[in-house]
């Protein structure tokens, strides 16, 4: 090998390494933001464990900001419990809506029992089976009984519709 061609080789080498160490960094960036989201929604956590709810409704409040399901969450069920905040039952609804749209069970089975019972939202017993029905089928087995509660209530049209959202749901990527 001549010297050109070796110098030639070594920058292929030294170029594929960098772009092989970058590729690796930003494979690694979502990595770091969902530990860093992680981190805060467990210092979060710790402080509503210990009933700091003032310090644990401004950690959530933070931690929601990057779109972190279950810091969502806990700013609904803390709004809707008036814990270290006053009870807002709208925006409750809206923070338990935007952590069910990311999947997260708990947050479905919430907007279920706030569409059954008329809290924040106006009660709809379609809409109310519908997030039992998501919640039961990521995993939250207690909304079972909600929906066989709830089905009983509803005529073939109001079931039928519930099952074509359910399928429209399920068949987008990612649910």
């Amino acid at each position: 090998m001549t010297t050109e061609e070796n110098a030639d080789m070594t920058s292929r080498l030294l170029t594929a390494a960098v772009a092989a160490l970058l590729s690796g960094m930003a494979c690694a960036a979502p990595d770091a933001a969902q530990d860093a989201d992680k981190a805060a929604y467990d210092k979060a956590l710790s402080a509503y464990s210990c009933v700091d709810y003032d310090r644990a409704f401004r950690l959530f409040s933070e931690a929601a900001k990057t779109g972190y399901s279950q810091s969502e969450y806990m700013l609904g069920v803390m709004l809707s419990a008036g814990q270290g905040h006053e009870e807002d039952d709208k925006a409750a609804f809206d923070w338990f809506m935007r952590s069910a749209r990311q999947g997260l069970a708990d947050a479905q089975y919430a907007l279920g029992d706030m569409y059954q019972k008329g809290e924040g939202v106006a009660k709809d017993d379609s809409q109310a089976l519908f997030w039992f029905e998501l919640a039961f089928r990521g995993g939250y087995k207690l909304a079972k009984d909600n929906v066989e509660a709830i089905m009983p209530h509803l005529n073939a049209d109001q079931l039928e519709q519930v099952q074509k959202r359910l399928a429209d749901w399920l068949a987008q990527p990612g649910r």
